[in-house]
């Protein structure tokens, strides 16, 4: 059975909000996780990423990131400004609220901002807060944005605007490699081309065949043959 609790919100008028948490409602949450632990990982250790459910004010954290800033865990009460969000948000569509600055019982200056999450019936069941600390040292905050010192390794990601631009730098890239093959034919080429865009997983991308086609002066039929021998 579900649990009802009613809190009394002060947004300049006295509002009850029932709050009736589904199951449905507390997996919706749950899913948030690896959204917040994902922003907590590229703004680093100065940043923290709250998730809050509105079953319990009292004890609404249920997922922090780097809890250090705010000196929170989980179980941590909902804070005041969620809950005059959360009195606005029963008469409007304002979900995000921010970026605003406020400052920690400690003194740290916060840039923050606060999302409010739904469900499918756009009932409020919680919130998503990010939190960055900007009195963190200037140097500790570049070593965090920058490689240097970094132990993560770096990857060849390539943002492309279009299909065409990705299959094009596929190909430009597997075509050094393929390039220092002696003696090998423009049909072995190709093939060796189609196949490493395949081991890519271009070709699972809708119009790739017809870009590829045009960049290596073939028919889509003629790539589609390859790819039929390749996956069989």
């Amino acid at each position: 059975m579900e649990n009802t609790k009613s809190i009394n919100l002060k947004s300049g008028v006295d509002e009850i909000f029932q709050v009736n948490p589904s199951e449905s409602d507390q997996s919706t949450l749950a899913r948030y996780r690896v959204l917040a632990d994902g922003i907590s990982r590229i703004f680093g250790s100065s940043c923290e990423v709250v998730i809050h459910s509105l079953e319990d004010m009292s004890s609404s954290v249920v997922t922090i990131f780097n809890g250090h800033v705010t000196g929170r865990t989980v179980g941590s009460p909902i804070t005041d400004l969620a809950l005059q969000v959360l009195g606005r948000s029963l008469d409007s569509d304002e979900d995000v609220i921010g970026p605003y600055f406020s400052k920690t019982e400690s003194g740290r200056q916060l840039k923050s901002v606060t999302v409010l999450l739904r469900n499918a019936e756009n009932t409020p069941i919680g919130f998503l807060c990010i939190n960055f600390d900007l009195s963190v040292p200037f140097h500790d905050l570049l070593l965090a944005f920058t490689p240097i010192g970094s132990t993560q390794s770096e990857t060849g990601e390539h943002f492309a605007p279009d299909v065409g631009a990705l299959v094009r730098r596929a190909i430009g890239e597997e075509r050094e490699s393929i390039a220092r093959i002696e003696k090998a034919s423009r049909s072995e080429r190709n093939s060796r081309l189609i196949l490493a865009l395949e081991k890519r997983g271009i070709f699972g991308i809708k119009g790739s065949v017809e870009h590829a086609a045009h960049e290596l002066g073939v028919t889509k039929f003629t790539i589609y043959k390859y790819l039929r021998a390749l996956r069989s």
